[in-house]
């Protein structure tokens, strides 16, 4: 191929593992959620969507990968 010098671009979104402030609980959220996510046993909202980046209100452990 003649193009091998031009690298693929990484894409800036990724899947997170989030804990609940309330519980504790352990969830994967996309990083760029576009609804809220709601915790699966409180119902706390983990995740709420904005333009962008999806506002996280837990604690991030890491990515999902």
């Amino acid at each position: 191929m003649k193009k091998d010098h031009i690298e693929i671009p990484k894409p800036a979104s990724k899947f997170q593992k989030v804990n609940c402030n309330e519980c504790g609980e352990l969830q994967v959220v996309y990083s760029h959620a576009s609804t809220q996510v709601a915790c699966n046993s409180c119902g706390n909202a983990i995740a709420e969507a904005t333009g962008s980046k999806a506002k996280i209100n837990g604690k991030v452990s890491g990515s999902a990968e």
